[in-house]
């Protein structure tokens, strides 16, 4: 059985940003998703060329039942964070309504962005799996797989939402949400 520090479900935006920050803090990490290809709906957003980020990111636009939270993540970690990432890797961008950030030419880039993010951090990413069980217990979490089983002591649900069925959007992390608690 392998053992990681953690394990990533859903290869999507929030699923590849997050592999890639736990693998560059050193963490050893398993991103799975049960599609073919990551990133498949930041590939759609935009119109194909992604819709990244807002200028006018700020707390007051999020609804939560902790609105604190939203404050301490935007602390950590603002847009102009990621712009500067987007810089980084070369990837031209313009403004359009309301402070709205997409690439000049394609969404593949910040697909490609995040996978090179994930490199850089040595992240194990497997698609085509899916997760049939998910065990807890004191050591963390027991994962099996089809085809086989995976340990970690941390488990991050990125599935997504149920917006687009096509891409192979599937109810888990609704599923597994009460469950894991």
């Amino acid at each position: 059985m392998e053992q990681f520090d953690v394990i990533i479900i859903g290869a999507g935006a929030a699923g590849l940003f997050c592999a890639a920050q736990a693998g560059q803090r050193g963490r050893r990490v398993l991103l799975l998703d049960n599609g073919k290809k990551p990133g498949r709906k930041i590939l759609m957003s935009g119109g194909g060329r992604c819709n990244f980020t807002n200028l006018y990111t700020e707390p007051a636009a999020y609804l939560s039942h902790n609105p604190h939270f939203c404050k301490s993540a935007l602390a950590r970690y603002t847009q102009w964070d990621f712009i500067d990432l987007v810089n980084r890797h070369g990837i031209a961008w313009h403004e359009k309504t309301l402070g709205q950030l997409f690439c000049d030419e394609s969404a593949q880039q910040i697909v490609d962005l995040l996978l090179a993010e994930c490199e850089k951090g040595k992240v194990t990413l497997r698609l085509r799996s899916e997760v049939l069980n998910v065990a807890r217990d004191d050591s963390g979490y027991t994962l099996q797989l089809n085809g086989s089983t995976v340990q970690a002591e941390k488990l991050v649900i990125a599935s997504g939402g149920l917006s687009m069925p096509g891409l192979g959007a599937t109810p888990f992390g609704y599923k597994s949400r009460n469950s894991l608690a």
